[in-house]
C-alpha cells in the first residue's frame, strides 16, 4: 500500500534515512537479503500489485559518505522465482545455502541453491538437496530460519498433531 523505500539505519550515530529508488518501482515482500562489503543483493520476493514471483535480483550499493549516503541501485539478470525461503550462511566467507521456499502459492520449492558472492560479483548454482521426509512434502506450509553457520531449523505445522 505505499511506495517501496530502502532504510538505512546508522547505530553508531543513532540516526535513520529513507530512500526512493526507481529501479525498486513495485514493492516485493517475503525476499531474500545478503551482502558482501557496501552492496546488499535482494533475491525473488512476491509482488503484491502483480500477486507473483517474479525472477528478480537487486544490487544495492551503499556508500556512507560524510553528510549523507549515496545509494544506487542495479538489477541484475540472474534472479530467481521464490519468496519465503531461507537463507544460511556457510562460514566466514560470503557463500550462503537457499532452502526451499515457495515459487508459487501452492507450489514448495523443494531445492536447494548455493550463492557465493566474491569480487566479481554473484553466483548462483544448484545444491542437491536434503531427502526430504513426507511430512515436509506433504505439509502444505513451512517455516524456519538460519541458527547459525550452515545450520537451519524448519518447523513444519501437520494437521491435527501440535
Amino acid at each position: 500500500d505505499c511506495p517501496p523505500q530502502v532504510f538505512l539505519f546508522d547505530l553508531e550515530f543513532g540516526c535513520s534515512s529513507a530512500h526512493i529508488l526507481p529501479e525498486l518501482s513495485h514493492g516485493q515482500s517475503f525476499h531474500l537479503a545478503f551482502s558482501r562489503a557496501d552492496c546488499v543483493y535482494f533475491l525473488g520476493g512476491h509482488s503484491l500489485s502483480s500477486d507473483s514471483r517474479p525472477p528478480r535480483l537487486f544490487c544495492l550499493h551503499v556508500e556512507l559518505l560524510q553528510g549523507s549516503p549515496l545509494i544506487s541501485c542495479e538489477s541484475l539478470n540472474t534472479g530467481m522465482s521464490i519468496s519465503s525461503a531461507i537463507i544460511t550462511r556457510t562460514g566466514p566467507t560470503h557463500r550462503y545455502i537457499i532452502l526451499g521456499g515457495y515459487e508459487l502459492d501452492s507450489k514448495k520449492r523443494l531445492e536447494c541453491s548455493t550463492v557465493t558472492l566474491d569480487e566479481k560479483g554473484i553466483h548462483i548454482d544448484h545444491l542437491e538437496p536434503p531427502t526430504w521426509i513426507p511430512d515436509i512434502i506433504h505439509s502444505r506450509t513451512w517455516f524456519g530460519g538460519s541458527v547459525g553457520e550452515g545450520s537451519i531449523l524448519l518447523g513444519v505445522p501437520t494437521e491435527g498433531r501440535p
